[in-house]
């Protein structure tokens, strides 16, 4: 295996890319006359590019002729006077004597810029910095600009936020175009894979460019290992692997999965990581993040990692049985999100390249019409036959004026449509409309008496289409389709029911994998011209909601490994070692550690009616008396060795199937 590509010699090459509205927000500060001083903000994770752009910023505010001084705070005195007299002495030199003065009266009324690296680093001055140091800057010329983690504000002076994001698909393209002299096809399959991180795309080019056989998972260890010099207490790494695994946490649901209690400062201190976001049920791991640290994981512990999920699996799933209406789309959608990598990848709505985080649904305004027609044609051109194209367009129209609620667009980072997918709620409101324009359809989904209850009971929905463009730059059609059918997945609700007809098989199969039922639709005129039609319905007006979505779950992700009399037997000889039970907690779906496992162990061999008296008497003396000692636990028993063996085995069989039961 090569080694680990050393960071610095990657994260400092000499280009730079993107950040044009960041600087553009910079340079019309710079610009003003007369500008009130200000204090620039610049946020993110760790290896997002924020060194990167205070070094841009410092260098063309050089060539524009104005002051500027440079600080790194991993370096600072931690002390306010060291810190004071560290400026004047990076001050000295060019204002021909002059003292911090400058920042505080600034008596040329001349532009001067302060940069702050690492921000972070200077943790015993945060509060000293906001507070005290800032008042004091003069009214006009002082632009401080930190970087810094998390975003900061002061109420002391002017601040403009400016957090970062990864690059986009071009940006990232013209990163791969000025340092390496790639192929084309190799530059755009390289930017295709990318998340658009800037560090993991720094290191990608330079692993790429210096072997031919560059293996990119060794690009997330070396991230990895970057985030996790963040997390300074060995304490917090148990609550880290849960979000990794996890879509959101919050302080019980941490403590469920770890079965321990987490206390306040912990969480506190968790959520202080940079690479840690808040939502709304608690926190959660920035994508670019979660991708990194989780391919790591797999990596290095794919076994821990599977059992972890399980435990996971399991918390949501509680949490979905228990909770109220309202929270459960939340739910849903987090437990399908953490199955999506588990689904079979022989299907092109499944197979994501990569995390799809360069896209956000929406609803329509009116300046995307005229973008939806467009869609709706690309889609009839591979859909339905031609003298069918006019009736969808015409329906959109009309859906628009009636419910656009209806129609979820996802956006790129343009903020333009770049896909739709249109569910009708039927109703007696919409079902007029939807008999108009789709008859064949819904007399092949219902029957008359059923087509008229489903409206008057209002409690299914019908998708019309799904579609995306196959224009965008980093994901297909089908990943851009498979996303927005797991948005609208999630909004589903116990009671409901949804009901489609499809030609489309790839589009059939996907269905059926989450859970779709499927029948011919029995009606040629639901046909094209190249494709049978079928009907699929997925129905949760009876029957456990929960149970659909766990049903989800690969089978070998939800059903715990099975118990032998041998495996058993072992178990039964580390009953006093907890460390050692670790490794039988997978067996167990209601036990997370080797604490559970023993504390189920003992309450069996204690109280369990399904053991005879005198089987737990023999389990008891054997394995918890006398365990490595069977004369005197024979003894013990008044049993000879032979008669002692016979009752052991049948009293270890029994408590074996209890277990698997």
């Amino acid at each position: 295996m090569e080694e680990l590509l050393p960071l610095e010699p990657v994260v400092r090459q000499h280009v730079f890319v993107g950040r044009n509205k960041e600087l553009a927000i910079y340079h019309n500060w710079l610009a003003e006359y007369q500008a009130v001083s200000t204090l620039f903000v610049v946020s993110g994770m760790g290896g997002i590019g924020k060194s990167a752009l205070l070094a841009k910023m410092n260098h063309d505010t050089k060539t524009k002729g104005i002051h500027t001084i440079f600080l790194d705070g991993s370096v600072c005195p931690q002390t306010p006077s060291g810190f004071m007299e560290y400026i004047h002495m990076l001050i000295h030199p060019y204002q021909h004597g002059a003292s911090i003065d400058v920042l505080i009266h600034n008596p040329l009324q001349k532009k001067i810029i302060l940069y702050l690296d690492h921000f972070d680093e200077l943790t015993a001055l945060h509060s000293w910095f906001i507070n005290a140091f800032l008042p004091h800057m003069a009214a006009k010329g002082i632009g401080i600009v930190l970087a810094t983690r998390k975003s900061v504000a002061s109420p002391h002076i002017r601040t403009v936020s400016l957090p970062l994001t990864h690059f986009t698909y071009e940006e990232t393209l013209n990163y791969i175009n000025a340092v390496s002299s790639l192929p084309p096809k190799q530059a755009h399959q390289l930017a295709s894979k990318s998340d658009g991180f800037p560090l993991g795309l720094a290191l990608a080019v330079d692993m790429v460019t210096k072997s031919r056989k560059a293996d990119l998972r060794l690009v997330s260890q070396t991230i990895s290992a970057k985030f996790l010099r963040e997390v300074t207490a060995v304490s917090l790494h148990p609550l880290l692997e849960v979000l990794i695994v996890m879509e959101y946490a919050n302080q019980e649901m941490l403590a469920a999965v770890l079965q321990r209690p987490i206390c306040l400062d912990e969480y506190r201190a968790l959520q202080k990581l940079s690479f840690i976001d808040l939502h709304p049920y608690g926190l959660k791991l920035h994508e670019i993040a979660k991708t990194h640290l989780k391919q790591d994981f797999q990596m290095r512990e794919p076994s821990r990692l599977a059992s972890l999920h399980r435990k996971c699996m399991q918390v949501l799933y509680q949490q979905l049985t228990d909770t109220s209406f309202t929270d459960r789309a939340i739910i849903t959608s987090a437990l399908l999100k953490m199955n999506r990598d588990t689904w079979p990848k022989n299907n092109a709505y499944l197979s994501f390249t990569s995390t799809i985080t360069q896209v956000e649904t929406d609803h329509i305004v009116e300046s995307d019409i005229p973008i939806l027609h467009d869609l709706i044609e690309e889609w009839c051109s591979y859909s339905v036959d031609p003298e069918h194209n006019q009736n969808y367009h015409k329906f959109l129209d009309a859906l628009i004026q009636l419910d656009p609620d209806s129609i979820l667009l996802l956006r790129n980072q343009q903020h333009l449509p770049t896909g739709m997918f249109i569910t009708v709620h039927f109703s007696t409101k919409t079902a007029p409309l939807l008999l108009h324009h789709f008859r064949a359809d819904l007399d092949a989904c219902f029957t008359p008496e059923g087509c008229r209850q489903a409206a008057l009971q209002a409690d299914t929905f019908v998708p019309i289409l799904i579609t995306a463009t196959e224009h965008h730059l980093s994901y297909t059609r089908q990943e851009l389709t498979g996303m927005l059918i797991m948005e609208q997945l999630a909004k589903l609700a116990p009671g409901k029911r949804a009901i489609l007809v499809a030609t489309n098989e790839s589009f059939r199969q996907f269905l059926r994998t989450i859970g779709f039922q499927s029948r011919p639709a029995g009606d040629i005129r639901c046909d094209t011209s190249w494709a049978k039609a079928e009907v699929l319905e997925l129905d949760l007006r009876k029957g456990a909601f929960e149970d659909w979505i766990f049903d989800l779950v690969p089978i070998n992700q939800k059903q715990a490994l099975t118990l032998t009399i041998e495996k058993t037997r072992k178990l039964l000889h580390s009953i006093k070692s907890t460390t050692d039970l670790e490794k039988y907690a997978d067996y167990f779906t209601d036990c997370a550690n080797g604490h559970s496992v023993q504390k189920k162990i003992m309450s069996l061999m204690e109280q369990s009616d399904q053991l005879t008296p005198d089987q737990r008497e023999v389990l008891w003396i054997s394995f918890i008396r006398f365990p490595d000692n069977a004369i005197r636990a024979a003894e013990m028993c008044n049993m000879s060795r032979a008669t002692f063996y016979r009752h052991q085995k049948k009293a270890i069989q029994q408590l074996t199937n209890i277990l698997c039961s």
